[in-house]
């Protein structure tokens, strides 16, 4: 099959043939039709956060059609449409079992960070770990199910925001974007912040209340004002770096939560005086449970939550299209289509 791997850190992907994925009993094999690109891949590429062994194949947003399934493998059958939830667990540690799957402390792999992903023609994944797509939704689209999408929602069960209070998701790219679709069909007032005049067109569009140039002098003025004075109750950080906790902070009421979706190797913006006097809450989150995956394929399916993407590229293009995103050129997501055979 054909494939990109990572030979090097901080090189290019080489397109090559490589060998089919070989399945286990309890795994199936999926033909990949689609697959996203997300700032986690950026980080691969470049040696940050997570170090797989090399050669790699990345790609964690994969929509595809089953392909083979193990002769242990029930519920699932070659020719469905289906997306990954990219956590292999034990489902045996008090993590697993208490249904807080990405913490899981025996994981087997992650989906295209740890084990071979998708971008690539195939991949493979425990049946278990699989979810069947409808009809009604893309395999572009169905793609951002498994981190862009389902990274948004289990972020807005990590807060207690609620109907009528006021949200900031700073960083509006593809998480943002879902997480304010989804905030705004739970009644809460959402404002969102970016430096990219596209990106602030598409909040407006996707439903934020206000829209405010991030970096701008008067911006946390702004969304204090906007949210009663004293700030909003729940503040989304999708970047994660030193200046954009400091902005939250800057925009967060007393009592209020951070939630930290966003992550770089950047030290919080936070000092200890704010956090404790103002009794700030600082709450991270990573990725989804399977149950965010099974809830955020169905608030797709009924039109909840439609992901933006901004543009497609084939997998020999997959370079161009790691430099489109890391030059900042793309308001939305990038998809990358693999195989178009039916």
């Amino acid at each position: 099959m054909k494939a990109a791997l990572l030979w090097e850190v901080g090189k290019p992907l080489r397109i090559e043939e490589v060998p089919e994925p070989r399945i286990g009993p309890d795994e199936v094999l999926v033909r990949t039709r689609a697959c996203g690109i997300c700032g986690t891949d950026l980080h691969i590429c470049d040696g940050v956060a997570y170090v797989p062994r090399l050669p790699h194949i990345p790609g964690h947003e994969p929509a595809g059609v089953v392909e083979e399934v193990g002769e242990e493998v029930s519920g699932l059958s070659v020719g469905q449409r289906v997306v990954p939830n990219l956590f292999f667990t034990c489902g045996q540690c008090y993590n697993c079992r208490i249904g807080r799957d990405t913490q899981c402390t025996n994981l087997k792999g992650l989906l295209g960070v740890t084990v071979n992903g998708a971008f690539a023609e195939y991949f493979a994944a425990p049946a278990e770990n699989l979810f069947v797509l409808p009809d009604n939704v893309g395999f572009e689209a169905g793609g951002m199910v498994s981190c862009g999408v389902v990274t948004a929602l289990h972020a807005t069960r990590r807060a207690r925001v609620r109907v009528g209070e006021t949200a900031v998701v700073i960083g509006a790219g593809g998480v943002g974007q879902v997480l304010i679709q989804i905030l705004r069909a739970a009644g809460v007032s959402v404002v969102a912040t970016a430096r990219s005049r596209e990106k602030l067109e598409i909040a407006k569009k996707l439903g934020a209340d206000l829209v405010v140039r991030a970096g701008d002098a008067d911006t946390a003025k702004r969304i204090k004002a906007f949210a009663g004075g004293d700030g909003a109750e729940c503040v989304f950080d999708c970047v994660g770096t030193t200046s954009t906790m400091t902005d939250s902070a800057g925009c967060v009421m007393r009592g209020g939560q951070i939630i930290v979706v966003g992550e770089e190797p950047e030290f919080v913006g936070i000092d200890s005086i704010q956090i404790a006097q103002r009794e700030l809450e600082i709450i991270g989150t990573r990725n989804g449970t399977k149950q965010d995956t099974a809830d955020a394929i169905a608030m797709m399916a009924k039109g909840i939550i439609t992901p933006v993407i901004a543009k497609t590229f084939p997998l020999e293009e997959i370079n161009e299209a790691m430099q489109f995103m890391r030059s900042g050129g793309a308001g939305a997501r990038i998809a990358i289509t693999v195989s178009g055979r039916d």
